[in-house]
């Protein structure tokens, strides 16, 4: 599994800039990161190569943080690959509350960020379909 950070902030001008600073200041590294935000507040969600430094860093900043664990699909980076992914999930019901996904080097390859209900089944459907679940010391290396 792989840990997101998910930062609890207030959506105004700036405010993205201080809380990557708070990263930055303690040399936390961002590989990949995503909002969800209405008028008044919204959530940062950022992998990073070192989550347990960062959730420190926010927690001793007084930010209102938590740590997640979610599920790092490897698929490959062309058309189609994603809907196919989906589609199998989708067979086995699998209910998918969050996805966002990053490209992985230089091998044509992503990483789709999945969060859901039952992360042991859905890793299991994946698994069973000749997908590769990356776990942190895989993904922070990339």
């Amino acid at each position: 599994m792989v840990k997101q950070i998910n930062v609890f902030s207030e959506n105004r001008p700036g405010k993205l800039e201080q809380i990557t600073s708070i990263l930055a200041d303690v040399e936390v590294n961002i590989l990949a990161v995503t909002i969800s935000s209405d008028e008044e507040y919204g959530v940062v969600k950022f992998i990073v190569d070192n989550p347990e430094k960062g959730f420190r860093a926010f927690k001793q900043a007084g930010v209102t943080v938590s740590l997640k664990e979610v599920l790092a699909v490897v698929i490959e980076d062309k058309f189609g690959s994603l809907n196919q992914m989906l589609r199998i999930l989708k067979h086995d019901n699998v209910d998918i509350e969050d996805c966002y996904g990053f490209s992985a080097g230089s091998e044509k390859k992503a990483i789709i960020i999945l969060t859901m209900d039952d992360s042991a089944a859905a890793r299991k459907i994946l698994e069973q379909h000749g997908y590769q679940l990356v776990g942190s010391s895989e993904l922070y290396s990339l």
